[in-house]
């Protein structure tokens, strides 16, 4: 079966994270179906006891429940991070909001290398697993 990193949403912050190629191999090698975990890593290694029924799971943001609102572009941002290994990462917007970006969206003539806060420019297309930044590139500074 192949296994892709795919978005999920955690059901106690609201924010999205990624359901990783690795975790889906682990659910299948333990025969279990492969779904996403309904909280993100950092919920799952902050879980507060509760009393039995009694919930501690807030109410998800609905601004992180809803897809990126950014038009198709070009945008400015900085990197997050990007793995020249595993070909991504993420892109912060000036507003805060996180993109995804793939090798592939890599402007032609870039060199495929993003240390973390390089500013680069990008647009928004709209693929089957969400928005995802394309025509990355370097911004001059």
């Amino acid at each position: 079966m192949p296994y892709q990193d795919t978005w999920a949403i955690c059901t106690k912050c609201g924010e999205r994270f990624v359901f990783r190629i690795e975790d889906q191999r682990r659910q299948a090698r333990r025969g279990e179906e492969i779904t996403p975990p309904a909280l993100c890593p950092s919920c799952q290694t902050s879980r507060p006891r509760t009393e039995k029924g009694a919930s501690s799971h807030p109410e998800p943001r609905q601004e992180a429940a809803a897809s990126i609102v950014l038009g198709p572009g070009p945008h400015e941002g900085s990197v997050k991070w990007y793995d020249t290994e595993k070909g991504y990462g993420f892109i912060r917007h000036s507003s805060g909001e996180e993109i995804f970006f793939h090798r592939t969206g890599i402007a032609p003539g870039e060199v495929p290398d993003f240390p973390d806060d390089t500013r680069v420019t990008y647009c928004v297309e709209q693929t089957e697993k969400g928005p995802q930044a394309v025509e990355v590139e370097r911004m001059d500074t």
